[in-house]
C-alpha cells in the first residue's frame, strides 16, 4: 500500500500493479470518515466506484478480497481459489435523529400552522420562509 496524505494506492501483492485508489472522504451531516475505493485508471473521469469502508485497513482488505472474487484467483499466487474473506462495507451516513421541537418552533402564516425543523447543532439557521421558497 502506497500512502499519500488522505489517499492510498492498493497494489497487487505479487506484481505491484495498482488495484485501486483509496481516498479519505468526510460524509454526512456529522462529517463521518469514509474510505472510498475506486479503480486506478489514470483518467479520473474513467474511474469506477468499488466501495466505502470504515478504515483504510478494511478498505485495503476489502478491495483485495473483491479483486480475488472478480479474477477468480488468490492474490497469494499459485492459481489457488480466492481465500480472502469479504469485508463488510460501511453503511451510508444518515441524518442525526431529530431533537424534540423547541417551544415556539411553530409559526403561523396566512392562517396555516407551519412547524420548523429544529436547529441542528453547528449548522447555520435557515429561515422557514426563504424568498426562493415563498
Amino acid at each position: 500500500m502506497t500512502i499519500r496524505p488522505a489517499e492510498w494506492d492498493v497494489l497487487h501483492p505479487l506484481d505491484g500493479r495498482p488495484v485501486a485508489v483509496v481516498r479519505l472522504v468526510l460524509l454526512g451531516p456529522t462529517r463521518e470518515p469514509y474510505y472510498r475505493a475506486v479503480t486506478p485508471e489514470d483518467d479520473r473521469s474513467q474511474r469506477r466506484l468499488i466501495g466505502y469502508w470504515s478504515s483504510v485497513d478494511h478498505a485495503h482488505d476489502g478491495v483485495l478480497a473483491l479483486f480475488e472474487r472478480a479474477s477468480g484467483r488468490s492474490t497469494s499466487g499459485g492459481g489457488r481459489e480466492p481465500a480472502r474473506p469479504l469485508v463488510p462495507q460501511k453503511p451510508p451516513p444518515c441524518a442525526p435523529t431529530a431533537a424534540p421541537a423547541r417551544a415556539g418552533a411553530a409559526t403561523a402564516r396566512a392562517g396555516a400552522a407551519t412547524v420548523r425543523a429544529p436547529q441542528r447543532q453547528g449548522y447555520a439557521a435557515r429561515p422557514a420562509l426563504h424568498a426562493s421558497r415563498a
